[in-house]
Order: C-alpha cells, then sequence, then structure tokens
C-alpha cells in the first residue's frame, strides 16, 4: 500500500485548512508540509498519527490500495518521547502490526525504562 497525497490534500481542504495552518499544527515550515502533501518526502508513521487525529480518519484513508484487506508494515524508530503516541496507536489498532500483541509487550517495557 502507497500513501495517497491526494487524500491529504482533500483531507486538508474539507476541514478549510490553509497550506501555512497545517505547517504550524504540524510543527513544520510550509515547504516541508508543501512536500508532503505533494509526495515529494514520505510521510512518517509520527506525521501518519497526527494526520489521523488533526483529520478523524483512520489510517486506511491516507492509502492507495486495491486490495482492501491488506496489512501495512509499519518499521518505526523511536525516541523516548514518541514512544506513548505509537502505544497508543497501536492499543488502538490492533492488528495494523503482524504480531502486535508482542511488539506491544516490547513497547511497554520500553516506556517503562525510559526515564522521560
Amino acid at each position: 500500500m502507497k500513501f495517497n497525497h491526494n487524500k491529504l490534500r482533500e483531507a486538508r481542504g474539507q476541514k478549510k485548512l490553509t497550506l501555512e495552518e497545517m505547517a504550524k499544527c504540524m510543527d513544520m515550515d510550509l515547504s516541508a508540509y508543501w512536500r508532503l502533501e505533494t509526495g515529494k518526502t514520505k510521510v512518517k508513521a509520527e506525521q501518519l498519527i497526527m494526520f489521523m487525529e488533526i483529520f478523524d480518519r483512520p489510517y486506511a484513508y491516507f492509502f492507495k490500495s486495491s486490495n482492501p484487506i491488506r496489512s501495512i508494515k509499519v518499521e518505526v524508530e523511536c525516541i523516548p518521547d514518541n514512544l506513548q503516541i505509537i502505544y497508543g496507536f497501536l492499543k488502538a489498532h490492533p492488528g495494523i502490526i503482524k504480531n502486535w500483541e508482542q511488539n506491544l509487550l516490547k513497547l511497554e517495557q520500553e516506556i517503562h525504562s525510559s526515564s522521560f
């Protein structure tokens, strides 16, 4: 499955947000956000989670697929501040990652061993 940048633009339009407002919301400069929306830059997992929250859309909304019953492989390199965001996402979306229960347990251990 491939991220559908047109869906991102469509969701922003439906919320009546400007490029500048979205860039500010994402804590990015305008050109960096524009590159995301035009497909010139790949979307990171943390950004996808923010899009899901801002636009109140499921992750599948933002992906092109001829087969809607496909899984998404997500590889995330986290810094401790983002572990809680990823943990919440995994809890809310069981099945999005193969063997998610084991991954969730590993993440819980990492959260508890990290000093915030």
